[in-house]
């Protein structure tokens, strides 16, 4: 009897079963780093990259996808779960467990060839209205400026229709993002004028303050593995990821 046990004990280990303890993530829905599907499970850039990391941590997954604003806030009050994919900033730096970096991406400002043909500068924003994402990086970004009105929507593909019919003038966002959403909109890249960028920063996996460290060790060691040989850098050519 002791070995058909011990063959049971082991292939519980190796997969889990059913009721296996899943690590819960709150997965910001913002494409192309976390794309909502129709059917199904969620994908994207930093979504693929997470389910790899637990491939090889046989950690199964259970994804919450929501916005952005409500995923930043969920965060930070509960201490069991992992966050994708916020921006770190001097602002969120204490409010987060920074675990690992998944990929560098430009806030820039964009505008529309036929209705603002010249780049947007930083310093000749005055009386235009710009756009963002509410809870978004490129929110914050823009907060500070003198002049201009502010426009927030729940998803980044309302900017991108609103950028095209003049009704925003300048769209402050990450240039990937600004990519993926004109063509999610039906819209021509070609119309996407990139001006002034408003600050480089990395899009990380995190958690709150009180997140376990030592899972957390876990994850940003299977994520340096995974920039160590060369997988993660095939994840992000797949969605024509852009570099700053």
């Amino acid at each position: 009897m002791r070995l058909p046990l011990l063959l049971l004990f082991c292939c519980a280990l190796l997969f889990p079963g059913p009721g296996a303890h899943a690590v819960v993530v709150l997965a910001a829905d913002v494409p192309p780093y976390v794309i909502r599907s129709q059917q199904g499970a969620p994908s994207g850039m930093a979504i693929e990259v997470l389910e790899e990391a637990a491939r090889r941590l046989r950690e199964p997954l259970e994804i919450e996808l929501m916005p952005l604003a409500r995923a930043l806030s969920q965060t930070r009050h509960r201490a069991d779960v992992l966050l994708l994919p916020p921006a770190r900033s001097p602002q969120r730096e204490p409010l987060f467990l920074w675990i690992a970096p998944l990929l560098e991406e430009a806030f820039v400002l964009v505008s529309h060839r036929q209705h603002h043909p010249a780049p947007l500068s930083v310093k000749a924003l005055s009386g235009l209205t710009l756009g963002a994402m509410r809870g978004s990086h490129g929110q914050s970004l823009i907060q500070p400026l003198k002049g201009v009105t502010r426009e927030l929507v729940t998803e980044e593909v309302n900017n991108a229709s609103k950028l095209a019919l003049g009704r925003i003038q300048g769209w402050a966002v990450a240039w990937n993002t600004a990519r993926y959403n004109q063509q999610r909109a039906g819209l021509p890249l070609a119309d996407l004028v990139r001006g002034d960028t408003l600050q480089e920063s990395a899009l990380y996996l995190a958690a709150s303050p009180q997140f376990p460290a030592a899972e957390a060790l876990r994850w940003r060691k299977a994520i340096e593995e995974m920039r160590e040989d060369g997988s993660l850098a095939r994840i992000l050519r797949q969605y024509d990821y852009q570099a700053p």
